[in-house]
């Protein structure tokens, strides 16, 4: 007599089939999630390389400074579009790239293109964004497009013997060269104070070389300067030589001082002001002023007054921290005087409404038109 073995019955086959798909379901909801998650991923570090290519990376470092700064530090601004991190723009001979690498043969707009395929949207703004994922996924590269071109150099020029220019000022070229952001150089001169303090201002960030002329001697002294990002650097240049030791300095202070103690806001901490004294022997004519501060959030500054008398006035948009305040008409501090300056009216939006900003905390650093520069914090 053979044995029999039992079989499946039909709901037994049925069960089977529903576990088995069930399985399958949450196996394909994991795999999908996680190919998500990978895009994801992917797409965020492809826009961080994009966005070292433009700005280039602050941890590449070579002797303690910084020495990549991307697009931006070869040309003067940021890209127009992301081919121009890979082909130089037409006629731009600043141009140092390629800024990223294409590994894709058979695809070469690849870097264009987000985990899922779409085109990232870029077209020369703060902003790289990636829209696959049916949410935007978003790049910042700086908080303000100044923090990228508009930066400063300012310091004092002495000779040998520490002794600043005094008469020979006029003598005494500063010199910068700089890309302009549309593919050439630009160059900045500029004369020291009789103090010696000099400015430059308007800069990309970067590494720059500033040139020092002595134009009746030739002596000639090169500086090297690297500029971050929304920086106000300071750079203290010394010639070789005791050029004007025979006296042609200033007596007395060197250009203009800020007077201790004087800072301070009013208006719930929307104005700031401060007094300025000049104890340099001659008179000092100011055309500007540049505010360096840092503030969060951001701040802005609608007025200047000089004594009471409104100098700048400029609401859209207001001056924020590095702008240059023009002034309406040249003002003259005299040898021996002193007079209060106001900042006024931070507010929190470069232009129209906005919540004040209340500027109490602050560190200050104000550059005056003849190269002076205070600091001070309220």
């Amino acid at each position: 007599m053979f044995g029999s073995e039992k079989g499946m019955t039909l709901i037994e086959l049925v069960m089977v089939i529903i576990i088995i798909g069930i399985i399958s379901g949450v196996a394909m909801k994991t795999m999908e999630s996680s190919i998500e998650t990978g895009r994801v991923e992917s797409t965020r570090t492809e826009m961080q390389a994009l966005a070292d290519a433009m700005v280039g990376k602050p941890d590449l470092m070579s002797n303690g400074s910084r020495i990549d700064f991307g697009y931006v530090g070869d040309v003067g601004s940021l890209p127009p579009d992301l081919d121009a991190l890979v082909a130089a723009p037409s006629g731009f001979s600043t141009w140092n790239g390629p800024y990223i690498s294409n590994n894709f043969v058979e695809a070469s707009d690849d870097f264009k293109k987000d985990g899922w395929g779409v085109e990232y949207a870029y077209g020369g703004s703060l902003t790289i964004t990636s829209s696959g994922s049916g949410s935007n996924l978003t790049k910042q590269l700086a908080a303000d497009i100044t923090d990228l071109t508009a930066n400063s150099i300012r310091g004092t020029i002495l000779d040998a013997e520490s002794i600043p220019p005094g008469t020979h000022s006029g003598e005494v070229d500063v010199i910068i060269e700089f890309p302009d952001g549309a593919g050439s150089m630009s160059t900045l001169t500029v004369k020291p104070s009789p103090s010696g303090n000099y400015s430059l201002a308007g800069l990309p960030m970067g590494n720059h070389t500033i040139t020092v002329v002595s134009t009746t001697t030739n002596d000639t002294v090169f500086s090297y300067v690297t500029v971050p990002p929304r920086s106000s650097v300071v750079n203290n240049i010394r010639f070789g030589y005791a050029l004007w030791s025979g006296g042609g300095g200033p007596g007395g202070g060197s250009g203009v001082e800020y007077v201790a103690g004087s800072a301070t806001t009013t208006n719930g901490g929307r104005d700031v002001e401060f007094n300025i004294t000049n104890n340099s022997g001659a008179n000092i004519t100011i055309d500007w002023l540049e505010a360096v501060y840092t503030h969060s959030p951001t701040a802005y500054y609608e007025r200047v007054r000089w004594d009471n008398a409104s100098v700048a006035n400029q609401t859209s948009p207001r001056f924020g921290s590095g702008d240059r305040a023009t002034f309406n008409s040249s003002k003259t501090l005299t040898d021996g005087s002193t007079i209060t300056i106001k900042l006024q009216d931070f507010n929190t939006s470069p232009s129209g409404g906005g919540p004040a900003a209340n500027m109490a905390g602050t560190a200050f650093s104000i550059t005056f038109s003849d190269g002076s520069s205070i600091t001070f914090t309220i």
